[in-house]
């Protein structure tokens, strides 16, 4: 008998006495007889309360018992509240063993773990060295298995998900404002986001970005003839030249499919268009690529002015637009979108560890610039060691197309530090004789650095990068000065180009020799053969701009009269796939050649500049300037909003940065 039973029998035995004994059989007799009583009462609830063991942390904080319902636990909906879900850790068990062993997933598997024990024992001595070498997988495959774990989820889990990481987590705590201090060793951007697409603006969020991130363009088409003609100018002709160093390709297979759905970028990519008809073909006149150019900027100029703008929409319109302006004759104070372009590119963040669109991007905007440079021996608005380039070619992991991306910016990065080495020069005067060699042993140095960097990197570089096929002058029926130089992937003949202008920058800076001396013309000579022949073997028209740049490096260079002519056949095909100028070119170089027909007039550096012998020529140059040497490239007071001659002046306005993961549509997830 429980006490619960024996209280009410004696209320309602008020006269027994309680006590009155119990004979031992009878007490053993009752005993045996509520035994299997008990056992029959096994399967009434107990009333001792269960623990819970998975409920949410809001119950925990509240001290309330959880139900443990997936989604949102009943009294997280009662009150209306944030149903946080997470693991606490007490570390209490500090055991000394062997980390458990990983199994492997099997191929196929819809759902992927994440082991976040190396990052929780790294902050513990000697915790991280236990565990065994991280086995690397293929980013396709985790991209896929991210892919299919977003569709197995339902919407409550989804809902959770969200809510739980935005108020749990804050991507503010990356210090991400200064990129000197930028741990470039660390994807910072697959630390700090989860919604694809997100990492093109880690300050807050872009609807543009997340629909090419989730492949979400629309079925709009274009069904006006006249569009529909400068369209395919653009997708055919512009485009191309735009994807020069992009091996994606955005602005001729991705960009024009989402552009369908955003008026001001659809502007400006039939901008362009207008403007290339009007250049290959005169009976499409400049009125309707100047109405269009027009329209585009003042959208662009609105947009900027809202500070809740899409930024990497406006960065994208804006590069596309100053492209515009290379192609055109714009008087200087109209050409603003290169320099706004470069500053919407800063303000979003954008390096070369930017992935997709925003890499891309940066990639145009910097090669432009670096082409820019080497012709008037400016310096860099844009230091380069904030670009995020790895530069240990010794251990070097990546696969695939990512290697040859990163190779790539290895060679912009080492042609940028040559490109301000060079424009340094000019800065010993006024030092004493001491002075002097203390400091030509220090740029020495950095010249021999610089040198070493080429040689690693032609020597390290991934076979896809390098040429297919080379054949020596003496080899070939062709009778060329040139050898014949064969190779398959655009982003690697572009790469090959910057490394040899790379050399012939280096033969005409070393510190302690002449660019006349022997050895440094025959360095000259070499790299410069090599670029007329790489060139001179390339049939893609989308790297017209480049070439062209290039083959001028490469001309002032050459000192046969037969390799002349040669090159001036190349530039003449050249002139046949693109709609650039290059009378000026050819002119100066018969100049410096010193032909006996070079042009009367002499051309300065600002005609030159102001025609399109640039990919950039909205940086003006004074008429009155007597040096190209003596100017400063106009982008170091003019690439950033924080400048005080920054571009929009007027209508731009700081964008408002939200919290990246405050702003998440949860619908357009739940759909």
């Amino acid at each position: 008998m429980n006490l619960r039973t024996s209280a009410k029998s004696q209320a309602r035995s008020p006269t027994v006495d309680s006590k009155t004994s119990t004979p031992k059989s009878q007490t053993s007799d009752s005993q045996s007889t509520l035994r299997p009583r008990r056992k029959k009462t096994t399967g009434i609830a107990d009333t001792k309360a269960k623990r819970v063991r998975t409920g949410c942390l809001t119950c925990r904080e509240r001290h309330l018992k959880c139900d443990e319902a997936l989604g949102r636990c009943h009294n997280c909906r009662k009150s209306n509240r944030i149903c946080r879900r997470g693991v606490r850790l007490n570390f209490i068990d500090i055991q000394n063993v062997a980390p458990p062993h990983v199994v492997a997933r099997p191929h196929g598997a819809k759902v992927t773990f994440r082991d976040d024990s190396r990052l929780i024992a790294s902050e513990y001595v000697g915790g991280f060295e236990k565990y065994p070498p991280v086995q690397p997988e293929s980013p396709a495959e985790e991209q896929r298995l991210l892919h299919h774990s977003f569709e197995a989820m339902g919407p409550d889990d989804l809902t959770s998900l969200f809510q739980s990481v935005a108020h749990s987590f804050d991507p503010l705590d990356f210090d991400i404002s200064n990129p000197d201090n930028a741990d470039f060793g660390t994807d910072v951007w697959q630390q700090s986001h989860l919604v694809p697409g997100d990492e093109l603006l880690p300050h807050g969020t872009s609807n543009f970005a997340r629909k090419l991130a989730k492949n979400e363009g629309s079925h709009s088409f274009i069904a006006d003839p006249d569009r529909m003609l400068l369209f395919r100018a653009f997708v055919e002709h512009v485009g191309p030249r735009l994807d020069a160093m992009d091996a994606m390709n955005h602005f001729t297979h991705i960009i024009p499919y989402y552009a369908l759905d955003e008026p001001m970028l659809l502007k400006a990519l039939l901008a362009c268009g207008a403007r290339h008809l009007s250049l290959v073909d005169s009976s499409h006149g400049d009125g309707k690529a100047m109405q269009l150019y027009d329209e585009a900027t003042q959208d662009l100029l609105n947009s900027v002015h809202d500070s809740n703008r899409d930024s990497v929409l406006c960065a994208v319109a804006a590069l596309v637009l100053g492209f515009f302006e290379t192609m055109s004759s714009l008087s200087s104070h109209r050409k603003v979108h290169i320099a706004g372009s470069r500053a919407l590119i800063r303000e979003c963040g954008w390096t070369s560890k930017t992935p997709g669109l925003g890499g891309a991007c940066f990639r145009i905007s910097i090669s432009a610039e670096l082409l820019n440079c080497v012709r008037y021996n400016w310096s860099l608005s844009w230091d380069p060691n904030t670009w995020g380039i790895d530069m240990d070619m010794d251990h070097c992991h990546t696969s695939g197309g990512s290697s040859d991306d990163s190779w790539s910016h290895r060679i912009l990065y080492i042609c940028a530090k040559v490109v301000i080495f060079q424009a340094s020069l000019c800065q010993s005067q006024g030092l004493s004789n001491d002075a002097v060699r203390a400091q030509l042993n220090d740029r020495f140095q950095e010249w021999s650095l610089y040198n070493s960097w080429c040689d690693q990197w032609e020597k390290s570089a991934p076979k896809s990068m390098a040429p297919l096929g080379y054949l020596q002058p003496w080899q070939t029926s062709s009778k060329s000065a040139f050898p014949e130089v064969m190779i398959l992937k655009r982003p690697a003949i572009v790469a090959r180009l910057f490394f040899h202008v790379t050399r012939i920058l280096l033969s005409k800076s070393n510190p302690l020799q002449s660019e006349f001396d022997g050895d440094m013309r025959g360095m000259q000579r070499t790299h410069a053969h090599e670029i007329c022949g790489l060139i001179a073997c390339t049939k893609d028209r989308s790297l017209s701009d480049i070439s062209l740049r290039c083959l001028a490096i490469a001309a002032e260079c050459l000192e046969a009269r037969s390799a002349q002519e040669e090159v001036i056949g190349i530039f003449d095909a050249i002139a046949k796939t693109t709609t650039s100028n290059i009378e000026s070119i050819k002119d100066d170089l018969r100049q410096i050649w010193s032909w006996v027909d070079a042009h009367p007039d002499t051309v300065t550096p600002a005609q030159m500049h102001n025609h399109y012998y640039e990919l950039d020529p909205s940086l003006a140059i004074s008429e009155a300037s007597g040096s190209s040497s003596d100017l400063c490239n106009p982008l170091t007071t003019t690439g950033d909003f924080s400048m005080e001659n920054h571009p929009y002046q007027g209508y731009y306005v700081p964008p408002h940065h939200h919290h990246a993961l405050d702003q998440y549509d949860y619908g357009a997830y739940l759909m």
